[in-house]
């Protein structure tokens, strides 16, 4: 086999390695907001009491308080992003990245809560992989 080609299987496997990594992480992130969706079966609404704003290398989080039973709550997430398509017309030129949810102080979003224990809760709109 010749140099060259042993350099290219050497790269193909860095790359698949990378991107089997990648697929794995985003499996199980994936899974674990399933989970939560089918555990977390009580809704409520909350309200934003906190942004820390993103940018290109760190997400949007939000931070979230609600009431359960008379009793006040917190929970924090980073918000979930969307493309969105940018068109000319009817004709498509690019994407945009748009909030599942909205993530400005004082917006209300609704909150799933794990019944047995409110304190633990997901923002229930809040679905998707992109964050970045």
């Amino acid at each position: 086999m010749s140099d060259g080609a042993m350099i290219l299987i050497i790269f193909a496997l860095i790359a698949l390695l990378g991107g089997g990594t990648t697929a794995l992480v985003l499996l199980l992130v994936n899974s674990s907001r399933k989970r939560k969706m089918r555990e977390y079966t009580s809704m409520t609404t909350g309200t934003i009491v906190r942004r820390r704003n993103g940018g290109l290398e760190h997400p949007t989080v939000v931070w979230v308080r609600y009431e359960v039973d008379g009793v006040a709550y917190e929970c924090h997430e980073s918000v979930r992003l969307t493309s969105k398509a940018i068109k000319l017309g009817p004709v498509p030129i690019g994407q945009e990245k748009v909030e599942k949810i909205p993530s400005e102080v004082g917006y209300t979003v609704r909150v799933a809560y794990l019944p047995t224990d409110p304190s633990k809760a997901i923002l229930a709109d809040n679905q998707g992989i992109m964050n970045v």
